[in-house]
C-alpha cells in the first residue's frame, strides 16, 4: 500500500522479552524502512497489567517514585509507583511488588505468596497524600484474595483461636474472622483490570490462573476452597457480597479484596488509559494504527488492550494492523486489517530468543507487513 502520512504505533508488552516501548521502537524501525517519509507517534499501551502505571504516568505527565517493599515471597525489593499529572492522584501496579516475573521458579507457589508488599506500596502512596489511587491488576504471583494487601493497612485475619493466619492462599483455609482497622482508612481506589472472572469456581481466580503461577491440580482445588471461605466470611463479617462481580478474580482475587476491604471500583484499564491519554483525539490525527503483544489468543478476545484498541479505532474508521509474537485464533476472529506473527500458531517462542533478537524479528515482521501487496 502507499505510505500513510501519520502512523500511531501503540503495542502492549511482549511478555518476557520486550516492554511496550521496546516493541514500539522495533515496529517503527521496520515500518520506516518501508515508508521513510512517514511520521510516527509512539505510545505505551496497557490494560491493567504490568506497565499500566508507567503508561498512566506518561499519559498524564506525572512522575515516578520508588520505595522499599517486599516481593510476593517476602524478600526485600524496590517497587515503583507514580504520581499522576494532576498532583493529587497516585498509581501503582500490583505486580510492582507482588509480580510473578520477579520470582524464580522455585518460589512460585500461590499457596505461599502474598500481596502484602503491594499493600506497603499502597500505604506509601496514602502517607504521601494521594487523594485517589489507581491500582493496575495483573501479572501477580498471588492467590490470596487481597488479604495481604489489606493487612498492610491494618486489617486482621484471624483463625478459630484468634491468632493471625498466614497472609497467603494457604492461610485462607484457616480463616475464621475478619477485624477491620479503627478507624478505617477513607480511600478512593480504582482497580484497573483486563479480565472479567469472578472470585471462585471453574472460571474463577484459582482455576483460571493459578496453574500459570506454579500451582498443581491439588493446589488449585485448595486455593479455590480458600477463596470460597474468604467470600463467605466477608459476607458474614462485612456485609459485602462481591465475589461474583466481573473482575473479582483478577490478580488472584485482589480485585475482590480491593472491593471488599476498601470499597474500590473496578474499571477497564484500557478505558482509564483511553480517557487519560485522550485517545480519541490521538486517533483522529493518524492514518494508521499499529499495535501488538506477545500472543493474541482467546484471552485477548476477552478484552485485552490490543483487541480493545482495534475495535475502538475501527469504529473511528482508522485502520489497525497487528504484529504479534504468536497468533492463536482463527483469522476470521482478528479485528485487524493486516496481521503478522513471529512464530506459527500454537508454537512456543524459544526461551533462547533474547530481547535483541526478538526486536529484530519484530522489526522484520513490521517491514514485511508494510510491503505486502
Amino acid at each position: 500500500m502507499d505510505s500513510p502520512a501519520r502512523i500511531l504505533v501503540m503495542p502492549d508488552k511482549f511478555k518476557g522479552t520486550l516492554t511496550s516501548d521496546e516493541a514500539a521502537r522495533a515496529i517503527v524501525r521496520g515500518l520506516r524502512c518501508a515508508w521513510p517519509r512517514a511520521r510516527f507517534t509512539t505510545r505505551t499501551l496497557a490494560d491493567g497489567g504490568e506497565g499500566f502505571a508507567a503508561a498512566l504516568v506518561r499519559a498524564t505527565g506525572g512522575t515516578s517514585r520508588r520505595c522499599a517493599s517486599v516481593d510476593a515471597s517476602g524478600y526485600p525489593c524496590r517497587a515503583v509507583w507514580g504520581w499522576l499529572g494532576d498532583g493529587r492522584g497516585a498509581v501503582l501496579d500490583l505486580a510492582a511488588a507482588s509480580g510473578l516475573a520477579q520470582l524464580p521458579r522455585a518460589l512460585r507457589s500461590p499457596l505461599r505468596t502474598s500481596t502484602y508488599g503491594s499493600g506497603l506500596v499502597l500505604r506509601k502512596a496514602i502517607d504521601a497524600g494521594a487523594a485517589k489511587i489507581v491500582i493496575g491488576l495483573g501479572g501477580s504471583a498471588t492467590n490470596d484474595g487481597g488479604i495481604g494487601l489489606a493487612a498492610a493497612l491494618g486489617w486482621k485475619f484471624l483463625d478459630r483461636r484468634g491468632g493471625e493466619i498466614e497472609l497467603n492462599g494457604a492461610g485462607l483455609l484457616q480463616l475464621d474472622r475478619i477485624v477491620a482497622p479503627k478507624p478505617r482508612p477513607r480511600l478512593r481506589i480504582v482497580a484497573a483490570c483486563d479480565v472479567d472472572n469472578p472470585l471462585f469456581g471453574r472460571n474463577g481466580a484459582a482455576y483460571r490462573f493459578a496453574a500459570q503461577k506454579g500451582a498443581d491440580a491439588a493446589a488449585v482445588r485448595a486455593l479455590d476452597r480458600g477463596l470460597r471461605r474468604l467470600a463467605r466470611i466477608v459476607e458474614r463479617d462485612l456485609g459485602r457480597n462481591v465475589a461474583q462481580v466481573a473482575g473479582a478474580g483478577a490478580a488472584g482475587g485482589a480485585g475482590f479484596g480491593l472491593m471488599a476491604f476498601f470499597g474500590a471500583r473496578l474499571e477497564s484499564g484500557f478505558e482509564i488509559l483511553r480517557r487519560e491519554m485522550r485517545l480519541d483525539a490521538l486517533l483522529r490525527e493518524h492514518d494508521l494504527v499499529v499495535t501488538g503483544e506477545g500472543a493474541f489468543d482467546l484471552t485477548s478476545l476477552s478484552g485485552k488492550a490490543p483487541y480493545r484498541l482495534a475495535l475502538h479505532a475501527r469504529q473511528m474508521r482508522v485502520p489497525v494492523w497487528g504484529v504479534f509474537g504468536r497468533i492463536d485464533v482463527a483469522v476470521s476472529r482478528l479485528p485487524f486489517a493486516r496481521a503478522a506473527a513471529l512464530v506459527a500458531r500454537d508454537a512456543t517462542v524459544p526461551a533462547s530468543l533474547a530481547s535483541a533478537k526478538h526486536a529484530l524479528r519484530l522489526e522484520r515482521a513490521a517491514y514485511e507487513l508494510a510491503v505486502r501487496g
